[in-house]
């Protein structure tokens, strides 16, 4: 065996998720190396991860940690309960924070709810609850600096965003001062200056001794990165220095080309979308959370059919936005606003407000009730309600599956949420969107988590759908290669302040 192996897979047969996803996998990792991992499939490249980390099963072939050796004879001998766990950190793609009892059962509008935020923790408590199994060079005050969290150290929780929840979460991971740091999309929901600069942080991350295997896109290898591997069909069939490592194509183009367009048409159209003279109407909003200002002074009108990109750093407030036009907000009520021809306050209920609305998000994964079938989160599109709770009609169901046919994941029906690849949940989300044929269809960094070819079949999906008429969007991304191409308005927001509108 190499003296300097830091960690190895040979021969190994794993099973993710009910199936065998690796077949003979190998791979060998050197002291002083860093490794970015590819794949067509978001799920391969997370189950790699998971692998390492001993939450995949392995039926054949072994994994070798040679990293953890010395700390786990170290361990045994003075009589201490250790894993090599205690030496890796890790940054998944899921929202693992939880309130003050532990528990992790937020509610979608409790962020929007100024007197509940004291049931999670600052981002300050929740740095100082980390434990560590290892001393280190990282303490709550250089992870403060490094991922710039000083001036959100009294936010709570619930009010971060999506971006800076990943910071943070990546902050929680340093304190543990592994050996070994394993990221799952690290970039995922950080704004463009934020990504910029990531590759310098993930410099800083390596310079102090830690090695890093991240799950990353073919555009997206900082330079801290020494190798790269690509995972194709249950195996790494290509390895490379980064500097000798050339862009390539992971979609299967051919695959694309199979949609049926036709069919997303005719499911559109099986209920005729509600018109409206006046889609949105925003005059003056101002929205402040203890003194500290949201949105200030927000002026936008979206009239039907236009389709728009809302676009802002972590915090510019754009959340907070379009909480005000899903109804979700008890300050609109305090606010000069019109929503599909009514103004906020006059007697409207927040069903009203809901049913002309496709929402998705990938947040809303997580709310819904861990019993939930795919085939029931779909469903729960036709009430508005974060889960199914009311009885169909065959026909409702049968449209429910033909949704799930249409984006080719029929075979998830029966299958919890929660027990899905990322990339599948976003478009059952979608289809949960879709299925009361919406006149305004809101997308909240919808493709975030998908691997590249569902990001391409997402995008195309969308702009087909941005192609009716009758139908509005409204597209938040991080990502320019993400907003589809029938997007021809565009609002940006910095600070809580409109500083673009075209």
């Amino acid at each position: 065996m190499t003296q300097d192996l830091f960690l190895s897979i040979e021969n190994a047969h794993v099973k993710y998720l009910d199936r065998t996803i690796f077949h003979g996998l190998d791979f060998a990792m050197s002291t002083g190396e860093n490794w970015a991992i590819l794949s067509a499939s978001g799920a391969e490249k997370t189950a790699f991860l998971d692998t390492i980390l001993g939450k995949t099963i392995l039926s054949a072939g072994r994994v070798a940690r040679d990293f953890a050796i010395d700390y786990q004879q170290e361990m045994t001998a003075a009589g201490k309960i250790n894993s090599f766990r205690d030496l890796i950190a890790v940054v998944s793609q899921k929202y693992t924070f939880t309130n003050k009892s532990n528990l992790q059962n937020f509610y979608y509008q409790q962020r929007f709810n100024s007197s509940e935020s004291e049931e999670a923790a600052t981002v300050k408590e929740e740095l100082e609850n980390v434990e560590a199994k290892q001393n280190g060079h990282w303490n709550v005050r250089n992870v403060m600096e490094l991922l710039e969290l000083e001036k959100l150290k009294e936010k709570s929780l619930i009010k971060l965003s999506n971006g800076e929840s990943r910071r943070l979460a990546i902050a929680c991971a340093l304190l543990r001062n592994p050996k070994l740091f394993l990221m799952d999309q690290p970039m995922t929901g950080l704004d463009v200056d934020t990504r910029t600069h990531f590759g310098d942080v993930l410099k800083v991350i390596i310079e102090s001794g830690i090695q890093v295997i991240m799950a990353t896109s073919p555009d997206e290898i900082p330079e801290a990165i020494t190798h790269v591997a690509i995972l194709d069909g249950g195996r790494i069939n290509q390895v490379e220095k980064r500097e000798n490592f050339l862009q390539v194509d992971l979609v299967n183009h051919a695959a694309l080309s199979q949609f049926d367009h036709n069919k997303l048409d005719e499911l559109i159209q099986l209920k005729p979308v509600t018109k409206f003279d006046t889609l949105i109407q925003m005059n003056n909003i101002h929205i402040e959370y203890n003194g500290k200002v949201i949105l200030d002074d927000v002026n936008w009108s979206v009239s039907q059919g236009e389709c728009w990109v809302l676009r802002g750093h972590n915090g510019a407030g754009k959340s907070t936005l379009l909480s005000l036009i899903n109804g979700e907000n008890p300050q609109a009520y305090a606010n000069d606003l019109v929503l599909f021809d009514r103004k906020r306050g006059t007697g409207e209920t927040i069903w009203d407000i809901k049913r002309p609305i496709g929402f998705m998000s990938p947040e809303l994964a997580r709310y819904f009730p861990a019993n939930q079938t795919c085939l029931k989160v779909v469903l729960s599109g036709l009430f508005d309600t974060i889960g199914l709770f009311k009885k169909v009609t065959p026909e409702q169901e049968g449209q429910a599956m033909d949704w799930l046919r249409l984006f080719r994941i029929e075979h998830i029906a029966q299958m919890r949420l929660t027990q899905i690849p990322l990339e599948n949940q976003r478009f059952c989300l979608l289809a949960r969107a879709m299925i009361k044929s919406p006149a305004l269809l809101v997308l909240d960094e919808a493709a975030q988590g998908m691997d590249d070819e569902q990001r391409t079949l997402f995008r195309e999906t969308v702009a087909h759908i941005g192609s009716h008429p009758d139908v509005s969007m409204i597209y938040v991304s991080h990502y320019d290669q993400d907003i589809p191409n029938v997007v021809d308005h565009e609002l940006v927001l910095e600070e809580g302040k409109v500083v673009k509108k075209v």
